[in-house]
Parts: C-alpha cells; structure tokens; sequence
C-alpha cells in the first residue's frame, strides 16, 4: 500500500512537471496546450507604431501646408482631422463599447471640436477690404492674437473637457446600471470610458495650427527658442510614450482573445481593423498633448 502511494505520488510529480513544461514550450513556441496558435502580437505591435508614425507624418504635412495657404483653411484641416479619426475608430473599435457609449462620445467630441473652431474664427483677424493692404495668408493669421486671448481660449477648452468628461461618467455609470445584464460591468465601463475620453481629446488637435506660431520665429530669441525646442521634445516623448502604451493595450486585448465589441454582429475575423482602432487611440489621446504644449509655449514663451 505504501509503494503504490509513492508511486501514484512520483507519477503526480512526473506530471506536473510534464504539464509545467508543455506549458512553458507553448508560451515560448506561440501555441496553448491544445495545439491552437496563439496570435503573435511583437510583430503586429512594429506595424502598429509605423502607422503612427505616418499618420502623425500625414497631419503635420496636412496642417503645415494648408496653414501656410491659410491660417482659415488650415483650421478647417484641424477641424477634419478629429472628426475622420473618430469616425473611423468608432467603425473598428473592438472593445466594450455599446452603441450608447459610441453615441455619447461622439456627441462630446463633436461640441468640443466646433465649439473650440467658433472661438478661434471669432479672434482670427478679419480681411480689411477698403484699406487693401493685407494677404490672404496675413489676414488669417494667429501670430497677431494677443497671448492673453489665446490663454482663454485654452482656458475655456480644458473647462468644456471636464465638463464633458464627468458627462461621460455620468452616463456611462448609469448605462451600466440600467443594462438588463450586468455582467462585466467594471470592464465595459472602463472600455467605453477609453474610447469616450479618446475621441474628446481629439479635439485638441483644433488647436495645432496655433503651434505654428512658434515655428521659425526667429525674433523669439535665444531663451525662448530653447524653451520651444525642450517643449518640443517633451511633446514628442508624451506621443513615443502613448504609442508604446498601445503596444501594452493590443497585446493585452491579444491574450484575451481578442473578444469583440457588441457593436459588431457576426464572426467575421476584425483582427486588422481592430489593430488599426487600437492604433488610432494614440493619436487622438495626442490631441491632450497638443493642447499642453501649447499652454506651455503661451507662459514660457508667449
């Protein structure tokens, strides 16, 4: 009777060490222990970032160009900008987000984005017609507004984002609480909160083509020029930082399985369209950047 314990207790040894190193090769090889591949996601995340990176390429390119135009027309970038981000995340977002929360953050991110392009028309100086002496591309320019109005304008912004962001909690708690099924409920909330407060922020990029000011402005001085360049690469730290981030966010919704939002129907495979929604919270979590930049030029540099 002893040996056979023994024995029967050797045997559980065997087999968990067994069961630990099949369990090990699998994490190693990308397979779980049924033999199923596991999505590899290092690759995924290299292309992820790329796609940043060009998109952030494709927005500078875009603001810069039209602003030299004009400063109006490179406003109305700004504008377009934020709403083709949303609109395209909001087709391909893979977590839990419901139709409601979509609906929501859209409704917030649609009155930050034209509120914040009315106070930036209202201040743009105006064409004088009669006098005739100023260009198109001078008359609609912000290099001539006053520090002081555009601290305002910041000002008001980042008050119209609290105020839309505790109108995202609201909402989406009381959603939670009136759902027939509360499963998940911390999940779906957090999620739809991700998503919400992603597309608010991106209506901070309405406020790039006030950054423009700062660019080649060589009457700023030597001072003000370093604290140009030290906000510029504290900017750009903040967005390879956001970047970085989704890496985390794709791998961890990778080893979950990659379950779908309830917006989708069906069991069609989203693995690319989910990769790119994934990669576009990022650039519009940018637009938060964008806005402390600028804050931080207008009281450093003015």
């Amino acid at each position: 009777m002893v040996k056979a314990m023994e024995s029967s207790n050797d045997s559980c040894v065997r087999n968990e060490n067994v069961s630990a190193s099949v369990a090990k090769r699998s994490h190693v090889s990308g397979s779980n222990t049924n033999g199923a591949p596991v999505t590899p996601t290092s690759g995924t995340a290299t292309r992820m970032v790329m796609f940043q990176i060009v998109v952030y390429v494709i927005i500078a390119v875009l603001l810069v160009v039209s602003c030299l135009l004009d400063r109006r027309l490179g406003l109305g970038v700004s504008v377009v900008i934020p709403l083709i981000l949303m609109i395209v995340a909001m087709g391909m977002w893979p977590l839990h987000s419901s139709f409601f929360d979509a609906v929501v953050g859209m409704a917030g991110a649609v009155v930050m984005i034209f509120g914040t392009e009315s106070l930036l028309m209202r201040v743009l100086p105006r064409n004088d017609q009669a006098a005739g002496q100023r260009t198109a591309a001078e008359f609609a320019s912000f290099d001539t507004i006053p520090t002081s109005v555009l601290m305002h304008i910041c000002t008001v912004w980042a008050v119209a984002l609290l105020v839309v962001l505790t109108v995202f909690v609201i909402l989406g708690f009381l959603h939670q609480m009136l759902r027939r099924e509360r499963t998940d409920m911390v999940l779906s909330l957090s999620h739809s909160l991700m998503f919400d407060v992603a597309m608010a922020g991106a209506s901070g990029w309405v406020l790039s083509p006030l950054l423009l000011r700062y660019v080649g402005a060589g009457s700023l001085g030597a001072k003000r020029l370093w604290i140009v360049a030290i906000v510029a690469v504290i900017a750009v730290a903040l967005l390879a930082g956001l970047s970085w981030a989704s890496t985390r966010w794709w791998k961890d919704y990778a080893a979950a399985g990659m379950p779908l939002s309830p917006l989708y129907r069906g069991n069609r495979d989203r693995k690319r369209q989910s990769c790119v929604a994934i990669a576009l919270a990022p650039v519009m979590y940018a637009g938060f950047v964008v806005f402390l930049a600028l804050v931080a030029l207008l009281v450093f540099v003015g």
